[in-house]
């Protein structure tokens, strides 16, 4: 592993990341045709109201979406999809925002999700919350009940809450003329989700660029109705508007673009074969150290990410270390590994690994464990 000369300048430190595609860890490592798509895009001025537009018309004839808009992360595109579903294209109401007025301003949203940043982009835009459910479970029967003539729309968390829920979910929204807000950030791959979040119904479903997509940390993608997906486009930057300060630049746009048409094009089926093969490749130290056993998550058996299998060692009281020890070693070592776990166990995932790196994981587990 090549140690970066701009972080080493800063003194920050570098590390791998065994974790997954967590904001607070960067995201994701975007490919260099991303970046040479940024830096191209760099080069020139151009109006970014037409650039938005086209990149978006270019993405939905990529996804097969209805329409689509380029955001600012998934944090960003959920409340500019509130905002959407408070204002419609209507400028007037655009530019009294966080007024609402006399139009319905009531999201039902669950409890089971716990970003509550997601919560608070509702309420920053104009909206009131109407909580259903707990933090453990929400049933359809509870947003069924909460619908009402003031209800903007309903907002529905995919990973937190099973897609077969939202199958129920889109017809009672349907039927009561409430539209539909999917949370969907980090639930790429599969790719398809990107054409049947739309297609099932869903109004407004909004993707993390910087996580499955491999694209700018600072990017998010809205799927779904023409209508309101121009609403969301007009309700943030370059227009004057709610989210004018949730920019994204030119190079961002670029990137992200890129970033879709990489992932539409790839093999998917060899992607997850590849992290099953990391996986295998950090599980095989379990066979060399007693009271080691290996465990493999096969894919799409998580939540978070849903297609990204994982490989858990889980410590006996006959280890030679504990998995905290562990951890703690990894971290500290040179180069730095990040993963997650405690003593009886240490999780590690492999969306997040470049070239080589399940190989440096193994030999340093090797290593310290049979020390």
């Amino acid at each position: 592993m090549t140690a970066n000369p701009f972080y080493a300048r800063l003194g920050v430190r570098t590390f791998i990341n065994a974790r997954g595609t967590i904001t607070t860890m960067g995201g994701s490592v975007m490919p260099p045709q991303v970046v040479q798509a940024m830096a191209e895009a760099s080069r020139n001025y151009v109006a970014l109201e037409e650039l938005l537009d086209k990149a978006g018309a270019r993405i939905a004839q990529l996804t097969g979406a209805p329409a689509a808009h380029i955001c600012s992360g998934a944090a960003g595109g959920m409340m500019l999809a509130g905002a959407a579903c408070l204002t419609g294209p209507d400028e007037e109401a655009i530019q009294r925002l966080p007024q609402v007025g006399d139009r319905p301003r009531e999201f039902v949203i669950s409890l089971v999700d716990s970003h509550y940043y997601v919560h608070q982009g509702f309420e920053l835009c104009g909206g009131k919350l109407v909580k259903v459910g707990t933090d453990r479970q929400v049933k359809v029967e509870d947003y069924a009940g909460a619908l009402g003539p003031r209800t903007a729309a309903v907002v529905f968390f995919l990973g937190s809450q099973p897609y077969e829920q939202l199958v129920e979910l889109v017809p009672v929204a349907k039927k009561a003329g409430v539209p539909v807000i999917v949370d969907a950030a980090a639930q790429l791959p599969p790719r398809s989700y990107l054409r049947d979040l739309p297609a099932l119904g869903v109004d407004l479903a909004v993707f993390s660029g910087g996580k499955g997509l491999f694209g700018p940390q600072s990017t998010g993608l809205i799927l779904g109705r023409p209508e309101l997906v121009r609403a969301c486009a007009l309700n943030s930057s370059p227009h004057s508007a709610i989210g004018r300060g949730m920019k994204v630049g030119k190079e961002e746009i670029a990137g992200l673009l890129t970033a879709v048409e990489l992932f539409m094009s790839q093999d998917e089926e060899a992607v997850i074969r590849n992290w099953e093969a990391r996986c295998r490749t950090i599980g095989q130290v379990a066979e060399q150290v007693p009271g080691l056993r290996a465990e493999y998550l096969p894919p799409f058996a998580n939540k978070f990410p849903p297609a990204s299998p994982l490989v858990v060692l889980h410590f006996s009281p006959a280890a030679p270390r504990t998995g905290s020890q562990v951890l703690a070693a990894l971290a500290e070592g040179e180069p730095a590994i990040e993963a997650s776990g405690s003593d009886q166990a240490i999780y590690f995932g492999p969306q997040t690994l470049q070239e080589g790196e399940a190989e440096i994981i193994a030999d340093r587990l090797r290593r310290f464990l049979t020390a």
